[in-house]
């Protein structure tokens, strides 16, 4: 995530690539990070990052691994606070940046972040 939030350009309606099980989900960063909208159960934004680590990359889960299983995800799973800003730059790859913030925070929308594994 990055670190600065300028006012002008928050969203509190960030474009996720895609949604499954009711958990709107993306990939973040280049190390294949993914960022899940709202704090779920950890099995279901789980279940929602295979689902979208198959759909998207064609993977067999999120580590590409049929011998992987949950349990090597789920401790890593952080529940967070992130305030989203759109990109203002024509030269940017990225719809939005989230920034880590506190909750309470104006913007601020609960997110569920997984580190790239």
């Amino acid at each position: 995530m990055n670190t600065k939030t300028s006012p002008e350009n928050v969203t509190e309606d960030p474009q996720m690539e895609a949604t499954y099980y009711g958990v709107p989900v993306a990939y973040v960063g280049e190390d294949g990070e993914m960022l899940a909208l709202g704090h779920h159960s950890p099995r279901r934004v789980l279940a929602a990052f295979n689902a979208h680590a198959r759909r998207f990359y064609g993977l067999v889960n999120l580590a590409d691994d049929r011998n992987a299983t949950a349990a090597a995800w789920l401790a890593d799973l952080q529940p967070q606070w992130a305030v989203f800003r759109v990109s203002v730059s024509p030269e940017s790859d990225c719809a939005w940046f989230s920034d880590e913030a506190a909750e309470g925070a104006p913007g601020a929308l609960p997110v569920t972040f997984l580190p790239s594994i």
